[in-house]
Order: structure tokens, then C-alpha cells, then sequence
């Protein structure tokens, strides 16, 4: 019996699709919106990113949301205040989160995190341990 409750576990487990996979238009605008801070900095431009090479972003004079690409990834994003945060997408999923904050001259440094996976059971769009990110302007 006790195996039988295991089997129907992992079957429910594996056959739920993407259970905790970050969607863009779920999770991600969610994410995204609750940075609501009035833009105080402009990236527009390409940047150089230690973690993810050269990063294309582009925001409109005077508003706060970013698209690009970069290192593989469709990026969008929003500048709240001096900060960025950036959703590194594949299709319409949510692989990396970065929060950066602008530094001295033209230089952004923060936290960049995996996508929390049904493998890695989580809660929120991105996990909690993160690694760190530099970005300097070309």
C-alpha cells in the first residue's frame, strides 16, 4: 500500500505540467510589477555581464520597462528607482531573475537566481540562493 501511495505521487508529480515553472505572463509580470518605483536611472544600451556576456537592453526615454536579448535569452525587465530587474526568458519561461542596483559610473551589480523547478520544490518565481552579477556599459 505504501508503495502504491509513492507510485501515484511521482506519477501526479511527473505528469503535472511545468507545477512550479515560471511563466512569463503569470509569475514574471507579477514579479515585475511590484518593482513600481518611478524610474531614476536609463540602461539603455549594451552591457557586458560577467555572468551572461554581452546583454542588449533597450528602454524608452522616460519609461521604466526594458526588453533585450542576451547570452541566449530573451530579456525583460523594469528600472524601479536605481535598481533593475531582469527576467531571463527561453520561449515563455522564466530561467533566471536578476536584481541589480546601479553602481559608480556605468555599472550595475546585484543577484542573479535559477527559476525555482518542480525538481527544486520552492515557492515564488526564483530561488532564494543566488550567485553574484556585474554589468559594465560598452
Amino acid at each position: 500500500m505504501k508503495r502504491l501511495v509513492v507510485l501515484v505521487a511521482f506519477l501526479l508529480l511527473c505528469l503535472t505540467p511545468h507545477l512550479n515553472a515560471g511563466k512569463l505572463e503569470d509569475q514574471g509580470k507579477a514579479w515585475l510589477d511590484a518593482q513600481n518605483d518611478p524610474a531614476a536611472i536609463n540602461v539603455d544600451g549594451t552591457w557586458v555581464s560577467d555572468a551572461f556576456h554581452d546583454l542588449h537592453l533597450s528602454q524608452d526615454t522616460g519609461s521604466r520597462d526594458v526588453q533585450g536579448v542576451g547570452g541566449g535569452y530573451g530579456l525583460t525587465g523594469v528600472v524601479s528607482g536605481k535598481s533593475l530587474y531582469l527576467l531571463f526568458t527561453s520561449g515563455r519561461t522564466v530561467e533566471y531573475c536578476a536584481v541589480l542596483k546601479s553602481g559608480s559610473g556605468n555599472s550595475l551589480m546585484g543577484t542573479y537566481s535559477n527559476r525555482v523547478t518542480r525538481l527544486r520544490f520552492g515557492s515564488g518565481l526564483c530561488q532564494g540562493k543566488s550567485r553574484p552579477m556585474f554589468m559594465t556599459k560598452k
